[in-house]
């Protein structure tokens, strides 16, 4: 074996002969020179080696057949029994627009369970993927630019559960000096030009400009991945021992002490959150698996759209604000009593999407504010004394009639956010009155939900959700919502 497939067969570590590998074969230059040193080092070992190439219907058919045959001629030279998966084209499109994902995100959870699934057919140890450093430096800073936690921004690990990345201490110039010390051909991806993705924004506009400008910036960006690395090691090890989550069966919710959990300082809160996240989802996937992975067949999606909770969300939970409940991409979390209860939003005959839509508005003092074209003022601190006298309404035109009184009352601080709840379902009310009205904003303070915004674009109305006699030592906030519509 010469160096490159000694590297190789380091990574790969030691495992006994006819031990099954599964090689994740796409016809690129990464991918190739991967399966043409595992066929070296199957000779040498005893091992024995499967390629496995999915068409995501993406590219123009004449060149994913390109492609595929390529793959199979690679195979049928190095003796590699090879399977191609397709899938129609279109699908991940369609499902990337239904998921609110990318492209490249929808294609990689399809391509995840077609690994899977064949892996655990053919009695595989491990998933081989040619990922090489430059793929771990485009992740790195895709994942900043996304404003990624330290898990995210932890440095692409060589081994996670199946899926091993035996070229992972590689960059592409060795990779390429591989074949062509070896006289190997490869097929190369037209897609890889695309601009319109945002790994190929990073690899020909972004890379470029920083080794220009930062020639020393490969090494940083690999060091702060390894500190990243370290860190979220050390926040889920001080998360699990610090705030132990319980499991309620009836309910399926987890639940801690409130007075523990808020004494932890703000990651760890967050930490602590995500783990009963990914605790709950475990134990929705053993039930039902199609959650969490995409039918191969066609977009018949028969449960909610699940994504993870996003952490900005998470922390107007989880900081020091009053806020007693929020709804976080696939979980509850609020307060009950002296406890913190994390339930699953998923499951329960919810169809709806299970993800944070990517706005939120939390209010901490009075003043005027804009929340997807709704413009909401906050009077001021006022006293019941106060109220009484306080002219809420600002005529606001809904259903031809002038509406007044269009305001509430709410304690600071007030979030504001989109919701899927049905109005009937919050306060009751008949459900053919409000039909018409598809945009919502609930708004919660420390006391709960206080009202739901309802909007057809044109119209805007407020439902009280919750009345209550104020105290005359109580603060509270007046809103009033003037003009807009909620365009979501």
């Amino acid at each position: 074996m010469i160096p490159f497939e000694a590297t190789v067969a380091s990574k790969l570590g030691s495992w006994p002969a006819g031990t099954v590998f599964l090689a994740a074969v796409s016809g690129g230059a990464d991918s190739t020179a991967m399966l043409s040193a595992l066929t070296v080092i199957r000779d040498v070992q005893g091992y024995k080696v499967y390629c496995l190439h999915v068409d995501h219907g993406i590219r123009p058919p004449e060149e994913t057949r390109g492609d595929a045959l390529g793959v199979r001629n690679l195979c049928a030279s190095l003796h590699v029994p090879c399977r191609i998966v397709s899938i129609p084209a279109g699908v991940i499109a369609k499902s990337a627009k239904v998921r609110g994902l990318g492209i490249e995100g929808a294609a990689r959870m399809f391509r995840h369970r077609v690994w899977n699934r064949t892996a655990r057919r053919i009695g595989a140890a491990r998933i081989l993927v040619a990922h090489t450093k430059d793929d771990l430096l485009e992740t790195a800073l895709m994942r900043f630019l996304r404003g990624s936690g330290p898990a995210g921004l932890g440095a692409m690990p060589q081994e996670r559960g199946r899926i091993l990345r035996p070229l992972l201490t590689f960059n592409r110039s060795e990779v390429l000096g591989y074949l062509r010390d070896r006289g190997i051909s490869f097929r190369t991806d037209s897609t890889n030009e695309d601009i319109r993705y945002l790994r190929n924004r990073i690899r020909h506009k972004l890379v470029p400009c920083l080794d220009v400008f930062f020639p020393y910036w490969r090494k940083t960006v690999f060091a702060m991945a390894e500190t990243q690395r370290l860190t979220a090691e050390f926040l889920s090890a001080e998360a699990e021992k610090q705030v132990f989550w319980e499991e309620d069966p009836p309910k399926m919710n987890l639940y801690t002490s409130a007075e523990v959990f808020f004494v932890q300082p703000p990651l760890v809160r967050e930490e602590a959150v995500f783990q009963a996240a990914d605790r709950l989802a475990k134990a929705g996937k053993k039930k039902k698996a199609s959650w969490f992975e995409p039918d191969l067949t066609g977009l018949h999606w028969k449960e909610p759209i699940v994504r993870n909770p996003r952490r900005e969300s998470l922390r107007l939970f989880t900081g020091d604000s009053k806020i007693s409940a929020l709804d976080a991409g696939p979980i509850r979390i609020e307060k009950q009593g002296v406890h913190i209860v994390v339930s699953s939003r998923i499951g329960k005959g919810d169809k709806k999407p299970c993800y944070d839509e990517g706005f939120a508005l939390l209010i901490k003092k009075s003043g005027a504010y804009i929340l997807k074209g709704l413009k909401i003022v906050c009077q001021f601190p006022l006293t019941h004394k106060q109220a009484e006298v306080l002219p809420l309404g600002i005529p606001v035109k809904l259903g031809g009639k002038n509406q007044e009184q269009l305001g509430f009352f709410a304690y600071l601080p007030i979030l504001f956010r989109r919701s899927y709840q049905e109005p009937y379902r919050i306060k009751g009310l008949d459900r053919m009155e409000y039909s018409g009205y598809t945009n919502r904003i609930i708004a919660e303070d420390q006391r709960g939900l206080v009202a739901c915004i309802l909007s057809d674009k044109r119209d805007t109305m407020i439902l009280l959700c919750r009345e209550e006699e104020h105290d005359s030592a109580s603060v509270c906030l007046s809103f009033i919502i003037v003009s807009g519509g909620i365009d979501v």
